[in-house]
């Protein structure tokens, strides 16, 4: 039996309890708790999150979200990690939460878990990954080498050799934030709609007319950020939209930011998402009251419903 194996059963056999222990049990091989191991895959059975909350070892599992899950942040409390090594170990933001019935990959440590692709993968090329894709200068290589090889509890001499992984492996890589460049609602906390995409009858003009986005009830000077980072390819006054702010965005889509009360922006500023303030929201332009006009269209200039980007890219 591996000294990983061993642990394993001890661990967990410490955790139950005296009652248990004085009760007949049936026999449980130590094969199938392997899946707590970090080098091996997960077995079909989710344990306990007061197992993961309670041991200090690396442990990971799949779970499936169940009602009330909706959260990442719950999640993440569940199991004793982060909304950040969620998302990054499951390639999900979850920005508009998570379903229930769908299954992710839990542990209880910060950072990215890792499954090796194929077999001699080295540890060498995993941190070159790292490197390569998660912005770590390559002046701190060895460092963050170091880093893995203590995280994931892994023999001294892995700092000295390219260790070789076995294929469907799992490694924590700590530290690890992915960044997911996707629209968001331009606005904090968006609870309703005072009007959706497609045809409506116009409150002021008294006539049935497309409505070419969403708009976003919203008390006046609430601040506005970009959907997505760009780049400012117009602000200004433009007809019905009163104070307007128009972005480019990477895949050439355009977002429009209407009715605002001030414009915080100039045209050809790049911006980021969520970090640089655009405008506040107003009511100017044809408008019955504060409230964020918002909107998206194509590259080539055709407005579509933004609910359908929200969350995606």
């Amino acid at each position: 039996m591996s000294r990983r194996l061993l642990w394993a059963c001890a661990a967990l056999g410490a955790l139950l309890p005296a009652a248990a222990l004085a009760a007949p049990a049936p026999i449980v091989s130590p094969r199938d708790w392997a899946r707590f191991s970090v080098l091996t895959p997960a077995g079909p059975d989710e344990p306990a999150p007061e197992v993961f909350r309670r041991l200090n070892r690396l442990v990971w599992a799949e779970h499936k979200v169940g009602r009330g899950e909706t959260s990442a942040s719950v999640l993440a409390r569940l199991y004793r990690t982060t909304v950040a090594s969620l998302q990054a170990t499951n390639h999900r933001e979850f920005y508009l939460g998570v379903r229930p019935g769908r299954s992710l990959i839990v542990l209880n440590q910060d950072g990215m878990l890792y499954e090796v692709k194929k077999d001699s993968e080295t540890l060498d090329r995993i941190v070159r990954g790292v490197m390569d894709n998660y912005s770590v200068a390559e002046r701190h290589r060895q460092k963050y080498k170091d880093w893995v090889v203590r995280a994931n509890d892994l023999p001294g001499y892995a700092v000295l050799v390219d260790y070789e992984f076995e294929k469907g492996a799992r490694i924590l890589l700590p530290g690890v934030r992915q960044n997911f460049d996707t629209y968001h609602y331009p606005v904090a906390q968006v609870t309703r709609f005072s009007s959706m995409f497609g045809m409506r009858y116009h409150p002021l003009l008294h006539a049935r007319r497309m409505h070419s986005g969403v708009d976003i009830p919203k008390p006046y000077g609430t601040p506005v950020y970009p959907s997505r980072d760009g780049k400012v390819v117009e602000v200004g006054w433009h007809e019905g939209y009163g104070l307007l702010v128009i972005i480019r965005h990477r895949d050439g889509y355009t977002t429009r930011y209407g009715h605002l009360s001030k414009i915080t922006v100039k045209a050809g500023q790049a911006v980021r998402r969520d970090r640089t303030l655009i405008g506040k929201v107003g009511s100017t332009g044809i408008s019955t009251g504060p409230h964020l006009h918002f909107e998206m269209r194509t590259p080539d200039g055709k407005p579509f419903n933004p609910r359908a980007k929200i969350g995606g890219r």
